[in-house]
């Protein structure tokens, strides 16, 4: 079976003809490359305070030695890859050499995340490294890859105390769940005990829990946690709609998708507005708002077979929610225009007649654009850490409102460049 069936997305050819190019660029193998991984890591190791949240003075070279570890670990890849080396020592060895990685980091945030769960993640990753070296696992996986940086980037930044408004040991408690339950989902897999078929839907019940995470923090009026688990559920979502293109579905996937959305995307930012919002505005914004999305829903779900799949009748629920989110977090205070934002992310929604590119299938067709994605999230990190929360959620914001708007505003400009004479 070809590798690249084990990961949901394609690998563009521009970015495949780069790596070619600079495999023969670089002269190291494969085995050398992952050998100087394992002294990355012992660095890290020793480059780690010995108390969580201290020596703030080596913030850079701890993420220094991280970023150094993951091109390492990208290079071997492509060099591997380029040699024709997917299935041999240098490859086991590569996979070897990450093992230390998760190791160092769990040790280190004992004390800080729950025990039980560092050990768990330790176990599933020594399980899936025996799975490989028994030849019952891909030599390559973009997205369980991603899944696990993203997973050890949140651990260094609980650990040395950075972003503690939104990385604090109790979201990414919640992140290192979720890692577990996808990579459980890749073990079992690997040994067979569930198809390829199921994955879509486990992907939509962590989109589910997602949303239920969302409204833990809501009640606790962590509004700008609330906010990033609603993100990574959209994050989710997408994944398991890729993952049923990909590989197929149950019969009850369609559901567990609709269920799952209507979950994260209509009840979770209710609950946030009639949380947050006191007396009246609550009672009637969030219930307002959940009616208007499950329509939003109801009407997808119907429409389904006989709509043109890379279009979507209305904005996406996915869209409303965040919307609805981001202006609960920016405009508390205001209800007059928190109530318009929500207004317009209702409309947007029941706008039935207009249609809205398919963000999913959009970036299927440009796939160069998954690259860019950490470069987005350094931004948005980059603009809480300097500005403080309301500079990436109105990033965020501008970002929804310019896809919803965007069909009103072509449509406008060539009405006017018909009725203006030249």
């Amino acid at each position: 079976m070809n590798s690249e069936d084990n990961d949901i997305f394609f690998k563009p050819q521009r970015v495949t003809a780069l790596e070619e190019r600079l495999a023969k660029a670089l002269p190291a193998h494969p085995k050398t490359i992952s050998s100087i991984k394992f002294v990355i890591v012992f660095l890290l190791y020793v480059s780690l305070p010995n108390r969580p949240y201290g020596g703030t003075g080596r913030h850079w070279l701890v993420f220094a030695l991280f970023l150094l570890f993951a091109l390492l670990d990208y290079l071997s890849g492509v060099v591997a890859r380029a040699k024709g080396e997917e299935k041999s020592f240098g490859r086991a060895l590569d996979r070897v050499s990450d093992f230390p990685l998760t190791l160092a980091l769990c040790y280190y945030n004992i004390g800080t995340l729950p025990a039980i769960l560092l050990v768990l993640k330790i176990l599933i990753d020594f399980l899936l490294l025996v799975l490989y070296l028994m030849r019952r696992g891909s030599p390559k996986n973009r997205f369980r890859t991603g899944i696990n940086y993203a997973t050890f980037l949140a651990m260094l930044f609980v650990y040395k105390g950075i972003g503690a408004r939104i990385f604090v040991p109790e979201t990414v408690s919640y992140q290192l769940i979720a890692n577990i339950v996808y990579l459980s989902v890749a073990a079992l897999y690997n040994l067979n005990v569930i198809q390829k078929r199921f994955i879509a839907d486990c992907l939509s019940g962590a989109n589910l829990l997602c949303g239920v995470f969302s409204m833990v923090f809501a009640a606790r009026g962590r509004l700008e946690i609330s906010l990033m688990f609603l993100m990574l559920g959209a994050a989710f979502d997408g994944f398991d709609g890729a993952a049923a293109r990909r590989w197929g579905g149950t019969r009850w996937g369609v559901y567990s998708d609709d269920i799952a959305d209507a979950i994260n995307y209509g009840l979770a930012p209710g609950f946030a507005l009639w949380k947050t919002m006191p007396g009246l505005e609550g009672w009637v914004l969030g219930p307002f708002f959940v009616l208007f999305t499950w329509s939003r829903l109801l009407f997808f779900t119907l429409n389904k077979t006989s709509s043109d799949p890379n279009y979507f009748r209305g904005v996406p629920s996915t869209i409303g929610g965040l919307v609805t989110l981001c202006s609960l977090v920016l405009f508390m205070n205001y209800p007059a225009i928190l109530g318009l934002m929500v207004g317009v992310a209702c409309v947007q929604m029941v706008s039935f007649d207009t249609n809205y590119r398919h963000l999913g299938r959009a970036l299927s067709d440009h796939r160069e654009a998954f690259f860019g994605m950490p470069f987005l999230l350094i931004i948005l990190i980059g603009g809480e850490r300097l500005y403080g929360v309301w500079a990436p959620v109105t990033m965020i914001l501008a970002a929804c409102l310019g896809y919803g708007f965007r069909p009103t505003v072509i449509h406008i400009a060539t009405l006017m460049r018909k009725n203006i004479p030249a």
